[in-house]
């Protein structure tokens, strides 16, 4: 894999549309593409004209593309999820697992867990493709699925170490009552205990996403924008979140340029000083439905320069 394209931005600035530009004129040039849907709220099949179907289907040539069913991912992470902790809680049988997960469905950060996990996905079964393009929810949820690996590090780095309390008061007693005393099977070292265990896998596992998402060189995002003033505000809040999170953007797309005229709108060059150094690309405004030949128009000129 060359490298993964994330197209960001608020909802209805184009950003499907864009991807399509994109994904069609990498597929032209030869490469293989991988182009997925990550938005609920999904249009990518709307967008080339074609028959929504689940699963990956090819566009043409060396294309595919799929629109990730996030309920089905929703119950796939829970059904993992719970048999890890049926695994590692086996000794406590007063646990209703099957229970809990009506309530898990429900709770904060499912989608953004689920969604999280299709990436990992389509990562790792799509990895052989040349280019991945990810076309992603409006920023809200985007944000929020950038920022779990690194949530996700900063718990797991607390709960290493009460685990490593626990497994040290556990030592204690062993030592001072003997083998037996805490009975068959419980763990005292941190390569012998189990739950240790899973949270290193959970680490490692979100330290490559972590990794992944800083390294501008495997990954480009790509905020896309329109001229009215809203678009441009919750593209500034999407750019400083990034600067935090230390995560680089390499293009700005001013979309539907011409659409808003006025003091409704934003001028082209403040749009490049806000967001300066990185390069913007001004796309005209175009109505109507567009075919596959206008898509490829409309990319020409900024597909280059990333590859």
């Amino acid at each position: 894999m060359r490298r993964v394209f994330f197209l960001l931005g608020k909802g209805g600035v184009g950003k499907t549309t864009s991807a399509a530009s994109l994904a069609l004129n990498l597929s032209r040039k030869g490469f293989s593409v991988f182009w997925a849907s990550i938005d609920p709220a999904h249009n990518l099949w709307d967008v080339l004209g074609m028959e929504e179907e689940g699963g990956v289907k090819r566009v043409e040539g060396r294309l595919w593309a799929q629109e990730v069913d996030l309920e089905a991912y929703i119950r796939r992470f829970l059904g993992e999820t719970t048999q890890r902790m049926k695994e590692l809680y086996r000794h406590l049988q007063i646990l209703n697992l099957e229970g809990m997960l009506d309530v898990l469905r429900y709770s904060p950060g499912m989608e953004e867990s689920a969604l999280l996990f299709a990436l990992k996905e389509i990562l790792e079964v799509h990895g052989d493709k040349d280019y991945l393009v990810i076309d992603t929810p409006p920023t809200g949820l985007t944000l929020k699925i950038f920022s779990l690996p690194f949530s996700i590090l900063l718990w797991i780095d607390q709960l290493k170490k009460w685990r490593e309390r626990i497994l040290d008061r556990r030592a204690v007693v062993r030592s001072i009552k003997g083998e037996k005393a805490l009975g068959e099977g419980v763990a005292c070292e941190k390569g012998e205990d189990s739950i240790y265990r899973e949270l290193e896998r959970q680490e490692r596992e979100a330290g490559v996403m972590a990794e992944l998402l800083r390294d501008g060189d495997r990954v480009a995002n790509i905020l896309v924008m329109n001229q009215d003033r809203l678009s441009f505000m919750e593209s500034q809040r999407i750019k400083v979140f990034l600067e935090r999170m230390e995560i680089p953007i390499h293009l700005i797309l001013l979309n539907k340029f011409g659409l808003v005229r006025g003091r409704e709108g934003v001028e082209e060059g403040r749009v490049r000083e806000t967001f300066s150094p990185v390069p913007v690309r001004v796309l005209p405004f175009v109505e109507g439905a567009l075919g596959k030949e206008e898509l490829l128009l409309l990319g020409r000129d900024w597909v280059e320069e990333l590859v």
